[in-house]
C-alpha cells in the first residue's frame, strides 16, 4: 500500500535536561500508528530527507513516520555543539519520545550514514526501551576510524569537514551577540583554500580557526590525541555487548570505512547483546564512496546498470529489514549482500569471510630496483630467494600526493579509483607487479601485508595500494591501508623504532571484491605518504602540528626467506589464475 504523506516542520521535543531539540516529521497522512524511523543529524534537518540508502518521503508512503531531527546546538535545535560531542543521551530521549506519540505504534528504528550513523550506535548502546534496530551505514566501529587506529589523522577529511561545520557555529555565535566578521572571512579563505591549511607548518599555528567558539571545535576534531574516553583496546570499539538490536550495516568499497562495516558486522554477530541482535546482522557493500548517493560509478570506473542504487534496490532493501524487524513480517534477507567489481554482479553470502576462501601469500620480490611501475618489481607466488632490498627516500617536504581512494569528499580529494601511473612514475615509489593473468582472479575479503622494512627514522608511515593494472596500462586503486610505524603494536602501545633495524609490520587494507580479469595485472604500490588525506609523517615521533620541518629517511623493505614480505589475498576458488 502507497500512502499520501503528511509533513510537519520543526516539531519541538524536550529533552531530559530541558533543551528543546527540532524535528520534520513525515508520516502517513492518517489516523492510524505507524513504526517510526529515526534520523538525528548535525548537517541540518533540510538536507537530510533524502538518501540513496534510504530516503524520507519513500519511507513514509511506505508506512512509515520518518523523524528527521537537527542534534543539539544545530540549525533548528537549542543548546551547544562540540564536534564528536556523546549523543546517546538525546538519542534514548529522541526514540522514547518518537515512540510515545500518536502516530507511532511504539517501534522505532534508526537511520543514517556517517556521523548520523555513529548517532545510532551511541543511541543503541543506551538501550532504549523502544529501539529496535538501527541501520548504521558508513561508519566507524568505534570511536575512532581505522585509519585512526593505524595510528594517523584523517587529515584532509577532518579539515574540510570541519570547515563546513564551521559555517552554522558561526552563524550561531553571531545570533548570541558576538562579532564574526573576521572569522567569517578566515572560514571562507579555508574553504576556498584548503591546501592553505593542509601545508601550513608548524600545522598547531595554523591561523584560519584561532576564534573563540571556533578553536576548540578544530583541535578537537584536528589534534592526533586520543580521547580521553580511550583507556583499554576495548575501548577503541564499540561495546557490542550493550547493544541489543538488529543492525543493517551498509557502505562502500571506496569507503573511507570499509573496513569497519564488516568488522561491525562479525563483532555484533559473535558479541551481540542479544539472542536477536547476534542473529540479525546484514551487510549491503556495493562499488560506492562515501556519501548518500550511490552512482553507477565511482572515480574514474562505472561498473554497469546494476551497481547504483537503482538496480542494487537500496531503499527496498532496507524497507525489507525494518518490516522485518518493526513490522515482524517473514522476510528472508541476505546475511551479506557485495558486489564483485570486475565480474559486475551482486552475490550473496552467510558469512564473511566468505567460507570458501584460499588464503593466498603473493610475495614481493626484485633485484633491488622496484622503484616505479618501470622498475623490476614483481608480486609473485613464489617465496623469495637471497635478494636485495629496496630503498627509497621519503622526505616529508615532497610527500606522495594523494590519488583516489578511500577519502571524504568535503574537500578537494576525488574518492575511488583512479589512475595511478603518475604516483607510480615516483622515485619514493614502491611497484611489484605480477605478469598478466592467464585466467581471471577473484579477491574478495579482507586483505592485508605483512612487511618487513627497515628506516633510518625514529618513526615514519608505510603505506600499501592494491592496484588493477589494465590491458592498456592504466592502473586503478582497488584497496588501501597503512601503518604508522611507532603504532605498529596498536596505537595504546607507542614505541619508536630503532632505525636500520628490520622491522614487521602489518597493514590492513580493508576489504573489497573484484575480479581480476585475464589479461590484467595486479600491482602492490609501496610508498610513505598519502598526503593530504593523511597526514605527512616528519619522521620525528612528534605529535601532530609540532613540527615545522620533517627529516627524511630512506627507508629499506625486505624480501627474502628470513623476511618474506607478502600480501595476503582472499582468493575465491574457480576463478583461480596461475598468473
Amino acid at each position: 500500500m502507497t500512502h499520501a504523506v503528511r509533513i510537519d516542520h520543526d516539531v519541538p521535543m524536550t529533552a531530559r535536561d530541558g533543551v528543546t531539540l527540532r524535528a520534520d516529521i513525515f508520516r502517513p497522512d492518517d489516523d492510524a500508528r505507524h513504526p517510526a524511523l529515526l534520523t538525528r543529524t548535525p548537517y541540518d534537518k533540510r538536507l537530510s530527507w533524502n538518501s540513496d540508502y534510504l530516503g524520507a518521503v519513500q519511507a513514509a508512503r511506505a508506512g512509515y513516520a520518518v523523524v528527521v531531527q537537527d542534534t543539539r546546538g544545530r540549525f533548528a535545535s537549542e543548546g551547544a555543539y562540540l564536534p564528536g560531542q556523546p549523543e546517546g543521551k538525546d538519542g534514548y530521549d529522541a526514540v522514547e519520545w518518537v515512540a510515545a506519540e500518536p502516530w507511532c505504534d511504539g517501534n522505532v528504528g534508526m537511520t543514517g550514514g556517517s556521523y548520523l550513523g555513529r548517532i545510532q550506535w551511541q543511541t543503541a548502546l543506551e538501550q532504549p526501551p523502544s529501539l529496535k534496530a538501527i541501520a548504521p551505514a558508513i561508519i566507524t566501529a568505534g570511536p575512532l576510524s581505522e585509519w585512526r587506529r593505524a595510528g594517523v589523522v584523517d587529515f584532509e577529511a577532518n579539515v574540510s569537514w570541519f570547515s563546513l561545520m564551521a559555517v552554522e557555529m558561526t552563524n550561531r555565535l553571531e545570533r548570541q551577540g558576538q562579532d564574526v566578521t573576521e572569522a567569517r572571512r578566515w572560514l571562507e579563505r579555508a574553504r576556498q583554500n584548503i591546501d592553505e591549511v593542509l601545508e601550513h607548518l608548524p600545522f598547531k599555528e595554523v591561523p584560519h580557526f584561532n576564534f573563540p567558539g571556533i578553536r576548540e571545535g578544530f583541535i578537537a576534531r584536528s589534534s592526533d590525541a586520543l580521547p580521553p574516553g580511550i583507556r583499554t583496546e576495548q575501548d577503541l570499539f564499540w561495546d557490542v555487548s550493550r547493544v541489543t538490536v538488529p543492525c543493517f550495516h551498509a557502505g562502500g568499497w571506496f569507503d573511507m570505512y570499509s573496513g569497519s562495516l564488516f568488522t561491525s558486522f562479525n563483532r555484533m554477530r559473535t558479541g551481540g547483546g542479544s539472542a536477536a541482535a547476534r542473529a540479525g546482522q546484514h551487510v549491503l557493500c556495493g562499488p560506492w564512496v562515501h556519501g548518500g548517493q550511490l552512482p553507477s560509478f565511482s572515480g574514474g570506473l562505472h561498473f554497469g546498470p546494476t551497481a547504483g542504487a537503482a538496480g542494487a534496490f537500496t531503499q527496498a532493501r532496507l524497507l525489507a529489514f525494518f518490516d522485518k524487524y518493526l513490522r515482524g513480517r517473514d522476510i528472508d534477507i541476505p546475511a551479506v549482500r557485495y558486489f564483485v567489481m570486475g565480474a559486475n554482479q551482486w552475490r550473496n553470502a552467510d558469512a564473511w569471510p566468505l567460507p570458501e576462501t584460499v588464503w593466498t601469500p603473493f610475495y614481493l620480490s626484485s633485484d633491488g630496483r622496484a622503484q616505479t611501475a618501470a622498475g623490476a618489481g614483481t608480486l609473485t607466488r613464489d617465496a623469495p630467494g637471497a635478494q636485495p632490498p629496496d630503498r627509497y627516500l621519503y622526505d616529508p617536504r615532497f610527500p606522495v600526493p594523494t590519488t583516489g581512494g578511500r577519502s571524504l569528499p568535503t574537500g578537494r580529494l576525488v574518492p575511488g579509483p583512479l589512475d595511478q601511473t603518475h604516483v607510480e612514475r615516483r622515485s619514493d615509489v614502491l611497484c611489484y607487479t605480477t605478469p598478466e593473468l592467464r585466467a581471471d582472479l577473484e579477491v574478495t575479503g579482507p586483505v592485508s601485508l605483512r612487511l618487513y622494512a627497515a628506516t633510518t627514522a625514529t618513526d615514519t608511515d608505510f603505506v600499501a595500494k592494491l592496484v588493477d593494472v589494465f590491458p592498456d596500462g592504466a592502473a586503478y586503486n582497488v584497496a588501501e591501508g597503512v601503518i604508522r610505524a611507532r603504532f605498529r603494536a596498536g596505537l595504546l602501545a607507542p614505541s619508536p623504532v630503532t632505525p636500520g633495524v628490520v622491522t614487521d609490520y602489518t597493514i590492513d587494507l580493508a576489504n573489497v571484491s573484484i575480479l581480476f580479469r585475464a589479461g590484467h595485472r595486479l600491482r602492490l604500490d609501496i610508498t610513505s605518504s598519502n598526503f593530504p588525506r593523511i597526514d605527512r609523517n616528519m619522521n620525528t615521533g612528534n605529535p601532530l602540528g609540532e613540527d615545522a620541518e620533517g627529516i627524511p629517511a630512506v627507508q629499506s623493505i625486505y624480501h627474502e626467506p628470513a623476511y618474506p614480505s607478502h600480501l595476503l589475498l582472499p582468493v575465491i576458488p574457480g576463478n583461480r589464475s596461475d598468473g
